[in-house]
């Protein structure tokens, strides 16, 4: 598959340099692809410094950094937008006026790469899910790739990679959701771990909006396809979107696991996780031998209750992504 044929020679406009590593892959692996770039940041140059410095040496990348500028915005073939880009904005809306598509990383490669996605959403729990789900196919010997809400992973970047015998498995956040829902796309196996109130700065302190992105996920599945709810997230869910579920939908929780297997990480969140990943195995038909495999060996997460030392009897975790009273 030649996936750069889509950018070649294309005027593509990077919204969102950022300094995780992600935009900054996005941009090379498009420079690469031959596309004429404008990489704006509202963040300053100094700022993304160390950004800017791995994509300096690209004749085909403009910067504009410390602002946006409507031009930028016109007689583009695409505009792609990273992660937090506010839903009012008026640079995306210009693009829209003119009629130049408004995609995201992950969204995006899954159109143009075809192959079966796992995609995983939720408040908590998605970060670890994922990883679980990928430390089972991996086990299990398939030919899988791992995206979207990563640290330092470009997602578009993968495509080099795509065969047809691969599985990608994304982590998913709300603005990842959302752009699968603007492309009117949802993953083959959707999981959503938990819902909690989150990023309401960003959503104007309406969870119903955040919880609208998050929905994506699943909205657009055919019958075919497989949803799998978190027991604390289930009644939500489908009190809400319940008559346009087209999929198989399953309810999980943590005594899904069997007792008999025993994580290294702790505490019960960590069995409810492992149970939805077990789930998202069973509807790969992976066998339960090799699920329980990689899950006994699985060793978490960095930064999710993280093991950091032990002196004197007392364990210091490094749990910095519990942002909220619910994390905590």
């Amino acid at each position: 598959m030649d996936a750069a044929a889509h950018f070649r020679g294309k005027k593509i406009t990077v919204m969102g340099l950022g300094l995780l590593g992600r935009g900054v892959g996005d941009a090379r692996y498009l420079a690469e692809c031959g596309a004429e770039l404008i990489v704006t940041d509202l963040k300053s140059r100094e700022v993304l410094a160390s950004s800017v410095a791995e994509l300096e040496s690209f004749s085909n990348i403009q910067f504009v950094l410390g602002e946006h500028r409507l031009e930028d915005f016109r007689d583009r073939d695409l505009i792609l937008k990273a992660a937090g880009v506010p839903l009012d904005s008026i640079y995306v809306a210009e693009a829209r006026m003119h009629a130049i598509p408004v995609r995201m990383s992950a969204d995006l490669f899954a159109e143009i790469s075809g192959i079966p996605c796992v995609g995983i959403t939720g408040t908590r729990g998605k970060s670890t899910v994922t990883h679980m789900v990928y430390a089972i196919l991996k086990d299990a010997r398939k030919q899988v790739l791992l995206g979207g809400n990563v640290r330092g992973v470009s997602t578009l970047a993968l495509l080099p990679e795509v065969t047809p015998e691969h599985i990608a498995v994304l982590e998913l956040d709300s603005w990842q959701c959302q752009g699968w829902g603007d492309a009117l796309m949802s993953p083959h196996v959707a999981v959503f771990t938990t819902l909690f109130s989150d990023h309401l700065n960003y959503y104007k302190e309406d969870p119903a909006i955040y919880f609208a992105d998050k929905a994506n996920i699943f909205l657009y599945q055919k019958p075919e396809d497989v949803l799998i709810l978190g027991k604390q997230c289930a009644p939500t869910v489908i009190d809400a979107y319940g008559e346009v579920i087209e999929s198989k939908t399953l309810v999980v929780d943590g005594h899904k696991l069997p007792d008999s297997w025993t994580l290294c990480i702790p505490g019960e969140h960590n069995r409810y996780n492992a149970a939805l990943a077990l789930a998202v195995a069973r509807a790969l038909e992976i066998p339960d031998e090799v699920s329980r495999r990689a899950l006994e060996s699985f060793t978490g997460v960095p930064g999710r209750l993280e093991l950091i030392r032990e002196r004197d009897g007392v364990k210091v975790y490094n749990d910095t992504t519990a942002t909220t009273p619910e994390a905590t």
